[in-house]
């Protein structure tokens, strides 16, 4: 039977014959994963399109001085060739401004010396180091005694623009990342601009000492230039301090680390900052400027005119991607952008607000791009806990092209591919060094690109989850937990009596993600927690013994409760009724 046409009789029976209660919303929310999956790929067919038609309008437009800049790298960021003949000539015409007396640009000044200098990073951040320096040093030189940055008007030297001084960043942050050394001094600087400038509201302003209000481009320009300085400064990714809550509660939904590193813990060690001097700027400072930008931009999310659209977008993307979220506030910020940007392109692929058509299209392609996602690392997903089998060449295949050093580990080499065939991979495998690449693959896939793919393979899960070997054992309550099926659940409420400490992490979180219960059944969701540091062996075994028999029945009590219509005639049921 059609699962809507189930929800629907469901909801006309009489409420004894209804299914339980745990049905209906099952049902539902199968049906809309079903349905966002068809939808999402359909909508991404749409905004792959308009990329592509933004593409042929803006490689038919000329390309002069900072929007010829803005166009070409818009086009690499969105997949056109490095090599394109417009990408080759305007990059030639970049280097033309960089003279032995330094860069000269053209009319648009600050902005032009941004966009340039992104455009040759962007290009060969290798070849284009003495090209980025001079324009690194133009920059640098224009900054004003305030910090910030502004037209070159004599009258407004101590001002500062918040838009004019984001393109100064941008240029100075390429720069850096090419290997250009820029003084922490002139990081500073524009930070103590930046957080003297924000509006008691906790937004940014376009001139801010003409005591114009906070705008949402000007927010965004803001924010996403302190999130780059806050980069710079202290390294790191884009996890931001809450120092309006010191010593306050830990944040909701913290998972402990198990095959998937915890969602607001560090994805990577932090970077050593660009330059060896220590900053004197106190990071909590930055960052609570920062939070008070993020939640302005929160509350005014939609309250967007339809002159600069395509330049805020640009910024939303950009301060989302440094903080790394998909949503800001309960705004899924690129979806929301995406379908207003897909309504507003022209029929000769153009987008045309305030910023003209040019620009316009060049900022919609960087935003429908996730363009600065690009630039920064991708997150690693480190320690597989149990890992290791690699180190100190434990486990080495016969095959040594298979594997790879890196920081002194041997690692086995990435492994791609549908997950029907990475499961099934794991099943043929048998030596650990596979085992452990085939884990690290299949959490990949389903976590970062393909989630949909664990439907259909709840039969050879089921079969990895009594596998003899602890990490097939451990993935396959990972994928268990995520294939969003309560036929599931007795598998992973046997897994919270297994043998292995890492096997009822995985099954009690698994548990936890299908039922929609975070804090999970009354119990603690990590098997250790209370557990002494110095416990023995034989009080630690005792400890998860224990633990594991008690979350057994309360999760059995549960799954009782909500079990699918179909087994409640079961032998259970006769057996608690007699």
């Amino acid at each position: 039977m059609p699962l809507l046409s189930l929800v629907v009789i469901n909801m006309l029976l009489p409420g004894s014959n209804r299914c339980s209660l745990f049905v209906v919303p099952l049902c539902l929310a199968m049906l809309a994963g079903v349905l966002s999956t068809t939808a999402w790929s359909a909508e991404k067919a749409k905004v792959d399109d308009a990329i592509k038609r933004g593409q042929t309008y803006l490689l038919q437009q000329p390309k002069i001085g900072a929007e010829g800049s803005l166009t070409c790298y818009a086009l690499i960021k969105s997949g056109i060739d490095k090599q394109h003949p417009d990408v080759v000539k305007q990059v030639q015409d970049v280097v033309a401004k960089c003279r032995t007396t330094g860069y000269q640009p053209g009319l648009q000044h600050i902005y032009e010396a941004g966009v340039d200098a992104m455009l040759l990073e962007a290009v060969d951040p290798v070849a284009n180091k003495p090209q980025l320096q001079l324009i690194a040093n133009f920059l640098i030189s224009r900054q004003l005694a305030c910090g910030g940055w502004y037209y070159p008007h004599e009258e407004r030297l101590n001002q500062g623009d918040t838009s004019i001084t984001q393109y100064a960043v941008l240029g100075l942050w390429a720069a850096s990342r090419a290997g250009v050394e820029v003084p922490i001094e002139v990081w500073e600087k524009t930070a103590q601009w930046l957080m003297k400038s924000q509006c008691p509201d906790g937004g940014f302003a376009y001139h801010p000492t003409d005591g114009l209000k906070s705008t949402i481009t000007m927010t965004a320009a803001g924010t996403g230039s302190l999130l780059i300085i806050r980069r710079e400064l202290f390294g790191g990714g884009g996890e931001v301090s809450d120092p309006v809550r010191p010593g306050g509660p830990a944040p909701a939904g913290r998972r402990f680390g198990v095959l998937e590193q915890a969602a607001d813990e560090p994805m990577t060690k932090p970077e050593a900052p660009k330059v060896k001097t220590v900053s004197t700027l106190s990071k909590s400072s930055v960052d609570k400027v920062i939070k008070e930008g993020v939640q302005w931009t929160t509350a005014h999310f939609g309250d967007r005119s339809s002159e600069w659209v395509c330049y805020y977008f640009y910024g939303i993307e950009r301060v989302a991607a440094l903080l790394g979220t998909d949503k800001i506030g309960t705004h899924n910020w690129y979806d929301d952008g995406a379908a207003e940007l897909l309504t507003r392109q022209l029929p000769d692929g153009s987008w045309n607000d305030q910023s003209r058509a040019i620009p316009s299209t060049a900022l919609a392609i960087l935003f429908l791009t996730k363009a600065t996602s690009t630039i920064l690392p991708k997150p690693k997903r480190v320690a597989l806990v149990g890992g290791g089998l690699l180190a100190g060449g434990r486990g080495l295949p016969e095959n040594l092209d298979a594997v790879q050093v890196k920081d002194g580990q041997v690692a086995a080499r990435k492994l791609q591919g549908p997950v029907d065939g990475l499961l099934a991979d794991l099943e043929k495998s048998s030596d650990d060094v596979r085992v452990e690449a085939v884990q690290a693959a299949v959490v990949e896939a389903v976590q970062l690109d393909r989630p949909e793919e664990l439907i259909g393979q709840v039969d050879r899960l089921k079969k990895l989850a009594t596998d003899p070997r602890v990490e097939v054992r451990r993935t396959a309550m990972w994928a268990l937990g995520r294939t969003g099926s309560i036929s599931v659940a007795p598998l992973l409420i046997r897994g919270l009596t297994d043998a292995n400490e890492e096997v009822l992490r995985e099954a009690s979180l698994g548990l936890c993600i299908l039922s929609r219960k975070p804090d999970g059944c009354g119990l603690p969701v990590d098997p250790t927690d209370g557990l002494k540091e110095d416990a023995t062996e034989d009080e630690r075994r005792r400890h998860l013994e224990k633990w594991g028999k008690e979350s057994n029945n309360l999760w059995q009590k549960w799954y009782f409760k909500v079990r699918p219509y179909g087994e409640r005639d079961d032998r259970t049921l006769l057996k608690r009724k007699s």
